[in-house]
């Protein structure tokens, strides 16, 4: 995975952009969540839920900022 987390950076692209990437994240602590110690484990697959619902959150602004 290429993606750092920058403010800046994830505030420039598209709404479309930031909810791609919001689940790229969210697939990363799914995968470190499977190899990580128990102490660990529940956090990841938290931090994951967080970047869905971030990515719903996105996309739910997105659309009640659209005009026709």
């Amino acid at each position: 995975m290429k993606y750092r987390f920058n403010a800046d950076e994830w505030a420039q692209p598209s709404a479309k952009e930031q909810v791609r990437r919001s689940h790229l994240m969210a697939e990363e602590a799914r995968k470190l969540s499977l190899r990580a110690p128990p102490i660990l484990k529940k956090r990841y697959v938290s931090l994951a839920k967080e970047w869905e619902t971030l990515a719903t959150e996105i996309e739910d602004a997105a659309k009640s900022t659209d005009v026709d």
